[in-house]
């Protein structure tokens, strides 16, 4: 049961959050409208798909996770695994996978505290899956 300080933070943490976004926001558009007017040689651009452990559990934050991050200019949502808790995300300034995954699960940790009356555990899985391609899916045929 949630506390009654934590349901009185509640509203603040959501505003908290929606102007962190916004900064977050402006500044991706500011790096990367930079990064594209920048003459070719000196373009700073190195793009990845990364696999980012999740901590999200409902629809509900599923989905607004892989909005914010496919809104965020420079990054896109390309697919998520709820089964495995990880979302598959391209990004096109990635100077190493830990600072993207560090980035996107700091965006998710404050989506969460401001979804969540109370935001509970947030952990996420430690070890990614090992996917063979051609695997079979449940419910399904192997490709």
């Amino acid at each position: 049961m949630s506390s009654p300080a934590s349901l009185a933070s509640w509203p603040w943490r959501m505003v908290s959050f929606l102007l962190w976004y916004a900064k977050a926001f402006v500044l991706a558009n500011v790096y990367v409208t930079l990064d594209v007017l920048r003459p070719k040689r000196r373009m700073r651009m190195s793009p990845a798909i990364i696999a980012v452990p999740a901590a999200s559990a409902s629809d509900t934050e599923w989905t607004l996770i892989s909005c914010l991050i496919t809104l965020t200019p420079g990054t896109l949502t390309l697919s998520i695994s709820r089964e495995h808790q990880i979302l598959y995300v391209h990004g096109m300034f990635v100077d190493s996978r830990e600072a993207l995954v560090g980035e996107i699960q700091e965006m998710e940790d404050r989506m969460l505290r401001a979804l969540r009356r109370s935001p509970g555990d947030l952990t996420r899985p430690t070890r990614l899956p090992d996917v063979v391609p051609g695997e079979e899916t449940p419910g399904g045929e192997g490709r």
